[in-house]
């Protein structure tokens, strides 16, 4: 008995100081979505499609306010919110879209980084308390190199 005790001990240490040694690196998500051209196009195509919902919602509100009947005004109006809501659902779901493939995309780059850089792990920089390996700009360059 005492010897499985004393087995089970030093591999408790063993795995103790292998943990206290394991390489963890971090990527910056913030800086990559700044600087990853793809990331920008995406953010650019729902800024885009962002203000022209506001735009056609601020039109059907003009056209609104010149509607000459109550019945022409609230025919307006329905129509006006069933389009703004149909627009906010495709833009919702090409968020989602964008958002998903970034990630896929920043995840496939850093497990690349992870194996060149012999890392135990790579975690969001906004997990991370203190310590670490930078790996965010190894990252942007591999997402740079993917077609």
């Amino acid at each position: 008995m005492k010897k499985v005790l004393s087995s089970l001990m030093v591999i408790g240490i063993f795995s103790l100081a292998q943990a206290a040694f394991a390489q963890i690196g971090y990527v910056d998500y913030s800086y990559i979505s700044k600087n990853y051209p793809l990331a920008q196009k995406y953010s650019q195509t729902l800024k885009n499609k962002s203000q022209s919902i506001r735009t056609y919602a601020k039109q059907k509100d003009d056209q609104v306010a010149k509607a000459k009947t109550a019945a022409e005004k609230e025919k307006i109006r329905k129509e006006g919110i069933s389009q703004v809501q149909l627009k906010q659902k495709e833009y919702s779901s090409l968020r989602t879209r964008y958002e998903n493939e970034l990630n896929s995309k920043v995840q496939a780059a850093a497990e690349k980084v992870r194996v060149q850089k012999k890392l135990d792990a790579i975690i969001k920089a906004d997990a991370r308390v203190t310590g670490g390996v930078d790996c965010t700009s190894a990252v942007l360059t591999v997402l740079k190199q993917q077609p």
